[in-house]
């Protein structure tokens, strides 16, 4: 569940939302590389007006992005509004290099697997975290994962497993 959950702040935030972000919307520091928790938080909590004005400035395609992205957001109870605000926080506690480490394990993962194919390896990737040396070692050398993943997809689904953190 925590990959799942890392995964799903990732994919929910990960794309730059903002060609040129309005000033007091820009991040100060090391950052995500899209939206923060805190950004989509300050936008869903505009009047429709303020919203309506901000988005407008957005070009076409970055502006129908972030409406989903506030829509998405507006549909996730709250439980899990405040669990993905937490992996955030906790992320952005990581030193610059290690955020960068993570995002280079998401964007390889989202340019590996297929949309569809997506669950399954995120699946494998939380049986793995979850798993003791010897149930990981059974797991990896099942023939099921064997047969599902090509090798640099089992690679890059342990190495996930291993270098992601763990969820608090």
């Amino acid at each position: 569940m925590r990959v799942l959950s890392f995964v799903a702040l990732t994919v929910f935030l990960a794309a730059p939302a903002f060609a040129d972000p309005p000033p007091g919307m820009k991040r100060k520091g090391p950052g995500f590389g899209g939206p923060a928790p805190d950004l989509v938080e300050r936008f869903s909590r505009m009047t429709p007006s303020e919203r309506r004005e901000m988005l407008e400035k957005l070009p076409p395609e970055r502006r129908q992005m972030m409406e989903r992205r506030l829509e998405n957001w507006a549909n996730t109870p709250p439980e899990e509004r405040q669990r993905l605000q937490g992996s955030y926080a906790r992320f952005q506690e990581m030193t610059p290099e290690r955020q960068q480490e993570i995002r280079h394990l998401f964007r390889r993962f989202s340019e590996t697997f297929e949309p569809e194919r997506r669950p399954r390896a995120q699946h494998a990737v939380r049986l793995l975290k979850k798993a003791d040396p010897e149930e990981r070692k059974r797991f990896l050398n099942s023939r099921p994962f064997q047969k599902n993943f090509t090798e640099d997809e089992r690679k890059l689904i342990e190495q996930m497993a291993n270098d992601l953190p763990d969820r608090e």
